[in-house]
């Protein structure tokens, strides 16, 4: 049976948990972990990482990227979808090709998951889910809208949950696919930082 959500079943956050600051910290404090990472798998792990990006390269190719960032965009999979450009970018593809068919992927993903909010927000399963896992997402995107989306682009919202959330709270399409694009300046600027990270330490002597 399909149940409409109403604003008792759907969760609520009052404003003190929004703290929309601790989230931008979270992304900086999130970036320098990630490029330490990379710098210490850069010293300790580099040639095995070239050769598995090598047979990535080989196997997928570029296509390859642009998965890697459709699923978990598009179903709310916890996955590092970063790791797919950068398995891109050291296998041989170019920078920007890596950004291209990862934008790409992420856009897709993104797009599938709001009509994925839009045709089941109503259901119970759905309602749960936002209840639950996605209870802070959803929460913030109820209250900001395409200002969430915006933030979920960069930051560690769950991108993926809130295009869910943007479907489900009925946001105009044609302004979430445009807010979207901030995709494509994030997956470039992870790239980056990513590859900075990684060769940024040299190997062992």
């Amino acid at each position: 049976m399909v149940e409409t959500p109403s604003t008792q079943q759907l969760p609520d956050i009052d404003e003190g948990q929004i703290n929309l600051r601790k989230i931008l910290i979270q992304f900086g404090i999130g970036l320098l972990l990630l490029m330490i990472s990379l710098a210490l798998v850069g010293y300790y792990f580099r040639q095995p990482l070239l050769n598995l990006s090598s047979t990535f390269v080989k196997t997928f190719g570029a296509f390859g990227v642009a998965l890697g960032f459709f699923i978990p965009d598009a179903f709310t999979i916890p996955f590092p979808n970063d790791a797919f450009t950068f398995l891109g970018l050291q296998g041989g593809l170019g920078f920007w090709e890596c950004v291209v068919w990862g934008s790409a992927g992420s856009l897709l993903g993104g797009t599938v998951g709001f009509w994925i909010g839009r045709l089941l927000g109503t259901t119970q399963w759905m309602v749960g889910f936002f209840r639950g896992r996605g209870s802070e997402a959803y929460a913030i995107t109820r209250r900001y809208g395409l200002v969430a989306l915006a933030i979920a682009a960069f930051t560690p919202i769950p991108y993926s949950i809130v295009c869910w959330a943007c479907g489900a709270v009925a946001i105009k399409f044609r302004h979430f696919l445009l807010i979207s694009l901030l995709r494509i300046p994030r997956v470039a600027l992870y790239l980056w930082l990513i590859q900075l990270g990684f060769i940024s330490m040299p190997t062992p002597s």
